[in-house]
């Protein structure tokens, strides 16, 4: 009994070695098919894993022809522009603004009436002086008479004198009667000519009351108000000629040697339209400003439609150095990275690879490449600031996949 209890807790001696066999089995077997299991699932997300493709656009390198282009800043004005002051004397020594004609915008044709002056008190004025002038005419018509008599009696006294008639105390005092009477008559000459030149001045003012415009054209600013009072000094109005504008920019001595009268220049005003307009130089200084020691250029430009207006900003873009068959890259291309220059080319496997260049005449829209790509190659020209070396890319065109 003790003996069978021992067998069946225990087992067999050969029992057991063999259960113990098979449990190695099975766990080998449960490694085995979870290893499997754990690659292939591994394999599986390996395969799902998606490659990202940055989406771009690219453009062949070509010849062509590339312009330097300077920018510099002007005003705009009117070819024919002019401040308008009243036709007034110095002596005035101001008058009332009865009228205000016009406002800022008006059409006006050469000689229409801008402002009116008060004239009252010029044709009071006028009045006195020729009250003042007629009476003085009157005291030099009795000083003349007594002038002549005088002159006859000292003429008179003098052969007396010589005779021994008279005298020297009587020659002397007759002298002196003649000499006071011209001086008077020539104080009344002068007080005649100073009242007569006052009448004028009155009456040349009077004629001016009335301020014209002195040119056709567009007015700009009307700077008096009713009520103000004016004199020869006061700006009335601005009038400009606006059918044609002018800018004018000042050119550095590196540039002024590739610009001729003629020559047509773009002209950006901001203010009216983002597109450029077309003007042509008209004059190019031989001689630098003697302070700023740059040379005027002028640019005119048609203004018909009447959308420029004098005093507007204005960047005037000229062209100077150029150069044909040049091996050309759109200038947007061109990254910067510190003190290089780079532009992304694409290879045959949709492969991004950063290419130092070397920059040489930049336009407006291109950029020649003295060093760096050769004409026919791939270079990235939309997207190249998403990218990076070696990246790969998705070639686009107008939204869809090439």
């Amino acid at each position: 009994m003790q003996g069978m209890e021992r067998e069946c807790w225990w087992g067999r001696p050969g029992e057991k070695r063999g259960r113990a066999v098979k449990f190695t089995a099975l766990g080998l077997m449960l490694l085995f098919f979870m290893s499997i299991f754990t690659a292939g699932c591994s394999k599986k997300e390996e395969a799902e894993e998606p490659t990202y493709e940055i989406a771009v656009q690219v453009q062949e390198v070509k010849k062509g022809d590339v312009k330097k282009v300077v920018v510099y800043p002007g005003t705009l004005r009117g070819i024919e522009e002019t401040t308008v002051y009243p036709k007034l004397s110095a002596m005035v020594g101001g008058l009332k603004v009865m009228a205000v004609n016009v406002k800022a915008g008006d059409r006006v044709t050469r000689g229409q009436p801008l402002v009116q002056l008060d004239s009252s008190s010029l044709q009071y004025q006028i009045q006195g002086y020729e009250a003042q002038i007629e009476g003085l005419q009157a005291r030099k018509a009795g000083t003349e008479v007594r002038v002549a008599d005088l002159e006859k009696n000292l003429e008179r006294t003098r052969f007396l004198f010589d005779q021994g008639a008279v005298s020297q105390a009587d020659l002397d005092k007759m002298e002196t009667e003649y000499q006071a009477a011209r001086a008077g008559l020539q104080e009344l000459d002068a007080s005649l000519n100073g009242l007569q030149a006052s009448l004028e001045n009155a009456r040349y003012d009077l004629a001016n009351c009335s301020v014209p415009a002195p040119i056709g054209g567009t007015v700009g600013l009307v700077q008096v108000n009713e009520g103000d009072t004016i004199s020869a000094q006061t700006e009335v109005a601005v009038i400009a000629d606006n059918s044609r504008v002018e800018v004018e920019v000042n050119v550095s001595e590196s540039e002024v040697n590739y610009l001729k009268q003629g020559q047509k220049v773009k002209v950006y005003v901001e203010a009216v339209a983002e597109a450029p307009f077309t003007g042509q130089i008209t004059s190019v200084a031989q001689t630098a400003h003697q302070t700023l020691k740059t040379y005027p250029v002028k640019c005119e430009l048609d203004n018909q439609k009447g959308l420029l207006k004098s005093g507007m900003f204005a960047e005037v873009h000229l062209n100077t150095v150029s150069r044909s068959g040049a091996v050309t890259v759109p200038r947007d291309a061109v990254v910067l990275k510190g003190a290089r220059q780079v532009v992304y080319t694409v290879d045959d496997e949709s492969v991004a690879h950063e290419r130092d260049v070397q920059i040489g005449i930049e336009g407006e829209k291109l950029a020649e490449v003295i060093k760096g790509v050769e004409v026919g190659e791939k270079i990235v020209v939309k997207g190249h600031t998403l990218i990076d070396d070696e990246d790969k890319v998705k070639i686009v065109t107008g939204g869809k996949g090439q």
